[in-house]
């Protein structure tokens, strides 16, 4: 399964997921998010993933190619809008 495929699957049953990203300086952050849904990019970049961080306790995006792993927690969230995933 890709890291996108799990954080689908668990973002339609309202589960929690910890993403290792690429961020802009190369290193490699891992965060647990309430996954929310998928948006264009700028033109020529890949799709970006919104979701709440529960470490920055706010919505954050992430490209989704710099997505390296996706982790389910098993962790229930009660969603805060509505998951287009």
């Amino acid at each position: 399964m890709t890291p996108f495929e799990t954080i689908t699957q668990e973002a339609r049953a309202s589960r929690t997921v910890l993403i290792e990203a690429y961020e802009s300086d190369g290193t490699v952050e891992t965060r647990e998010i309430e996954p929310y849904s998928l948006r264009p990019g700028a033109p020529g970049k890949s799709e970006r993933l919104y979701g709440f961080c529960l470490k920055r306790e706010a919505v954050r995006s992430w490209t989704v190619d710099n997505i390296v792993r996706a982790e389910p927690t098993g962790n229930e969230f009660a969603p805060r809008w509505p998951v287009e995933l």
